[in-house]
């Protein structure tokens, strides 16, 4: 009979609960400290494609990043925490849900009644006409539906999916830096990998000078115009330079074994066909962002953010535990002696609000709430620190950006000088003026000087791949 009161008490409540307040600090976005521009560097407009390796313009890459993308472990390692991540704000989400839930049940009872009747003999002054049974056997037959609702009246359960929602959008940042990474070290080991190649083949001319070396070591000798030990020495030199082949060689198979695996391959498969490599083209200019574009697409930056965000919801959480918590609570049941029993007037209901309150709990809640606040700080401690490196890896990408720039002019011009040298000398060769040795010492340098390029050309693309990276892609 008190069910139309409760009915008419349960909106007062719900008001209640939609007008509650949300207790712990709100977040606010942190200011990255981070300088104007990037040691000078002028801000070139950067590109809103994604795929930054297309501005190298090479097919093969191309392929190889595309490969990654849907075939590498750790790209889809990341993706699997994604979909975890979501997984666990949905449970935060459903924590502030009313819970229902239903119960049935069967089972054989039996109820003891020995010295019953002596008690009510007492108490009553009734005299048992007959013996009465030691004990009463019966079925019990049990339907029924249960509901309970906390109301989330100080915002612990909307902080909680705040915190959740937070985690997610830092595993999605993590999951973004994950795939940059793998982006970035595909194309590097591409970038090794065609060198090392060209070193084998500079190596394998020099292979050739040098076996010339030895061959006219060995007539020299012959003839009385050398020793044994020019002769040595030449021989030395050659088999030095088949150990470099022979190193250059288990580089080259160390580094393709990686390639393969990153692009989602086995470590014997070949990540690509050789033969439609295209020659190295000019290196593009890098757009470099501006240092506020960097903290809001930079995924550790974000990451980190995301991280304190969440951090900062849960000081709410652990604030909440210290108000009373008012519960909706309701039941329905059935309970029948025999199945024909079944029906409306066998119900049992129950319905109304439950209040807790926490008295005393040895400092538990207390401490619960200084961790939070520890750990909030420890995040916003993390936050500055991934600004700061993110700082300090733009400026060093810069500097090793422009260093290998020039570097590699350098590395040009030293070898078109080498190969005018080489020139010369074979024009004088060729006119009978020289002997052949100082030919082979020239063409010698120029190789020495095409190496020192390929090298060069190497560390400047790796340079610039590391400055996509550290610019956040």
């Amino acid at each position: 009979m008190h069910e139309p009161n409760v009915s008419r008490a349960l909106p007062l409540l719900l008001a209640a609960a939609l007008a509650g307040c949300t207790v712990g600090p709100n977040f606010t976005p942190p200011a990255p400290i981070l300088p104007p521009v990037w040691q000078g560097a002028a801000p070139v407009a950067a590109s809103t494609d994604a795929r930054w390796w297309r501005s190298f313009d090479d097919p093969v890459l191309d392929a190889l990043e595309a490969r990654a993308g849907a075939a590498n472990l750790d790209i889809a390692a990341a993706i699997e925490r994604i979909t975890a991540a979501r997984i666990e704000r949905g449970q935060a989400r459903a924590a502030g849900a009313p819970q229902v839930e239903g119960q049935a049940g069967y089972s054989r009872e039996r109820l003891g009644t020995a010295g019953i009747a002596s008690v009510t003999q007492t108490v009553l002054g009734v005299t048992p006409t007959t013996t009465p049974p030691k004990g009463v056997d019966f079925d019990l037959y049990s339907v029924g539906v249960g509901a309970s609702w906390e109301l989330d009246l100080w915002g612990g359960h909307r902080r909680q999916a705040e915190a959740a929602q937070a985690s997610v959008e830092a595993t999605e940042a993590a999951a973004r830096g994950v795939r940059l990474s793998v982006e970035a070290e595909v194309a590097r080991s591409y970038v090794q990998l065609r060198g090392l190649w060209d070193e084998r083949r500079i190596a394998q001319q020099d292979v050739a000078i040098a076996d010339r070396n030895a061959a006219i070591a060995r007539a020299l000798l012959a003839r009385g115009l050398a020793t044994p030990i020019d002769l040595a020495a030449t021989e030395e030199k050659l088999r030095a330079l088949r150990g470099d082949i022979v190193d250059l060689d288990h580089q080259a198979a160390a580094t393709q074994r990686a390639l393969a695996i990153l692009v989602g391959g086995t470590p014997d498969s070949a990540p690509f066909d050789r033969a439609t490599l295209q020659p190295p083209k000019p290196l593009p200019a890098t757009a470099v962002r501006l240092p506020s574009d960097v903290a809001r697409t930079r995924p550790d930056i974000v990451e980190a953010e995301a991280r304190l965000h969440a951090a900062t919801a849960q000081i709410g959480v652990a604030q909440a535990d210290f108000y009373p918590k008012i519960s909706l609570t309701g039941l329905f049941d059935i309970d029948v002696l025999s199945l024909s029993d079944f029906g409306w007037n066998a119900r049992s209901t129950s319905i109304g609000p439950s209040l807790s309150l926490p008295i005393f709990s040895g400092g538990r809640l207390q401490r619960q709430l200084d961790l939070r606040r520890s750990e909030d700080r420890s995040a916003a401690l993390a936050y500055r620190q991934t600004v700061l490196n993110a700082w300090r890896e733009v400026d060093d990408a810069l500097s090793a950006t422009r260093a290998a720039t020039e570097r590699t002019d350098l590395s040009d011009r030293d070898l078109a000088a080498r190969r005018e040298t080489v020139a010369r000398v074979e024009a004088r060769y060729a006119r009978g003026d020289i002997a052949l040795p100082p030919v082979l010492d020239a063409r010698e340098a120029a190789l020495s000087a095409e190496r020192a390029l390929v090298r060069q050309r190497v560390a400047a693309m790796i340079a610039h791949i590391q400055l996509h990276r550290a610019l956040g892609g």
